[in-house]
């Protein structure tokens, strides 16, 4: 997280004096869309009298679409994460900087803000044979974090795209097993992912 921070606050200033262009502006089609694969994780714990925590991770797939203008891009992605504890859909809005790095490369950091929902898959997510009694719960929060990342022009029309994201997120369960009434949360998503962009 620091290490991201840092490329914010250093990059940016430095890429906002280049004067070529990054590459992903060298083509007049400024819509795309895209769909990629990402190892997603995020970290579950139960309060205090339960004691238990641990972070899960999985692959999934996230689909996406954009505009560029200027020297920004902006768009929405969603993610749909099955983790063995829970499944979570995401829809983030975005807004990044780009930053050239070469005649076929660009770069890019930004932010993003959305939506997560989260269904409980399990009535134990710890599988420590109890049973908090979460299963099919849902969950709501706001979400919002940064994000980093590079983008490869294969062609007029094909784009690769590499990232990595944090989101933070505040999704939380009250649960009673006998005496033990606490709550169980679903923190922060850190996300690396990989995908093509077709642009129109």
């Amino acid at each position: 997280m620091y290490r991201l921070l840092i490329c914010l606050v250093f990059v940016l200033p430095l890429a906002a004096h280049a004067d070529n262009n990054p590459a992903a502006l060298d083509s007049e089609r400024r819509w795309f869309i895209g769909i990629g694969g990402a190892t997603s994780q995020s970290r579950i714990s139960a309060g205090s009298d339960a004691g238990r925590a641990g972070d899960t991770l999985t692959d999934t797939l996230v689909a996406r679409a954009g505009r560029y203008s200027g020297r920004m891009r902006y768009g929405i992605d969603v993610m749909r994460v099955n983790y063995d504890e829970a499944r979570v859909w995401m829809t983030t809005a975005w807004l990044d900087y780009l930053i050239p790095l070469g005649d076929l490369f660009s770069g890019y950091a930004g932010i993003a803000a959305g939506h997560a929902r989260l269904n409980w898959r399990e009535n134990d997510p710890f599988d420590a044979g109890r049973n908090f009694g979460l299963r099919g719960q849902t969950d709501d929060s706001w979400t919002a974090g940064l994000r980093v990342g590079g983008l490869i022009e294969v062609t007029e029309l094909v784009q690769v795209e590499l990232g990595y994201r944090f989101l933070f997120t505040d999704l939380e369960t009250r649960f009673r097993d006998g005496d033990v009434d606490e709550r169980v949360t679903f923190r922060n998503q850190r996300a690396v992912q990989a995908g093509v962009n077709f642009r129109f």
